[in-house]
């Protein structure tokens, strides 16, 4: 048995599945230190391959290299690996998986050159820039075929995967019209901050007074910036029987579109200034004062 190539194929799957030396020593019940001595040339003992191998979601020919057969469903083994980690964790790890493809999949030339990149703490870079206190660590990757964009960090992470389609992007943008009254809405007195109010409030119904009285705003205006952005379907308008009549109310439309839209807004209001990552990426992946890069 050739325990280096043992050792280097569970290091590749374990970094591949997104687990540290310590959380696949808990999995199959040996220690951290245990793994590292393999990944360092060590061998585990025999009983364990089937665990380690249905961990790292791959078989056990794959751990001795020998990786040809029936091409795998990676469908299937995502949706295995998601279901396999408690529930409050998927999504971090599955942004983890996404950073990796961020910075990986889309440039082979850029695997081959780049070492391991874990996440930073914090998603605001400490690189300040003129006009700016603080910028998003941003990575960019792309070619002819789309690209991914996105922050990977312990505070925050996102990531958005844009193949484009053959008619383009455009065809899936809505109209002019729709766009001004979207942004003219967020451009009214109290817009914004109404908007920020419900993204901090979002499961409760507030009539126009209680949204002023918390926000310590006019009643006017709140009622005016209410209905903008219920125009806007920003926001919804519901309802309320009272003896005395009808109150109007008003709660948080898709907060899941919403989200995107201002962390993405914050990202277009900063000086452009790529990360390292995203430097190495443009260089690598197209050359210096390539055509795509400058679109990246």
């Amino acid at each position: 048995m050739k325990t280096e190539l043992l050792g280097e194929q569970i290091a590749k799957y374990r970094k591949a599945a997104g687990l540290t030396q310590e959380e696949l020593g808990k999995a199959v019940g040996v220690s951290t230190q245990a793994v590292s001595r393999w990944e360092c040339g060590g061998a585990p003992d025999v009983t364990l391959l089937p665990a380690i191998a249905d961990r790292l979601h791959v078989t056990v020919d794959a751990l001795f290299g020998r990786e040809s057969g029936p091409a795998r469903d990676m469908s299937n083994d995502l949706i295995r690996w998601l279901q396999s980690l408690p529930e409050n964790d998927r999504l971090k790890r599955l942004s983890r998986l996404l950073w990796d493809a961020a910075i990986y999949g889309v440039c082979d030339d850029l695997a081959a050159s780049m070492p391991s990149i874990g996440f930073p703490e914090n998603a605001y870079a400490d690189m300040p820039v003129a006009g700016a206190d603080r910028v998003l660590l941003r990575t960019v990757t792309a070619n002819d075929s789309g690209y991914i964009v996105g922050v990977g960090a312990e505070d925050y992470a996102f990531f958005g995967v844009f193949p484009e389609p053959e008619e383009g992007y455009e065809r899936f943008f809505s109209t002019d019209d729709e766009y001004r009254k979207l942004f003219g809405a967020l451009a009214m007195p109290g817009a914004m901050e109404t908007l920020r109010f419900y993204c901090r409030n979002r499961e409760a119904l507030y009539s126009a007074a209680a949204v002023a009285q918390r926000m310590g705003a006019s009643l006017p205006e709140t009622e005016r910036a209410l209905q903008a952005l219920t125009e806007a379907n920003l926001l919804h308008r519901e309802q309320i029987i009272q003896p005395e009549g009808p109150l109007d109310a008003y709660v948080i439309g898709d907060y899941s579109g919403i989200v995107p839209m201002l962390t993405f807004a914050c990202w277009n209001l900063q000086p452009y200034r790529m990360n390292l990552v995203g430097n190495l990426i443009r260089r690598t992946c197209f050359g210096e004062g390539d055509a795509h890069a400058e679109k990246a």
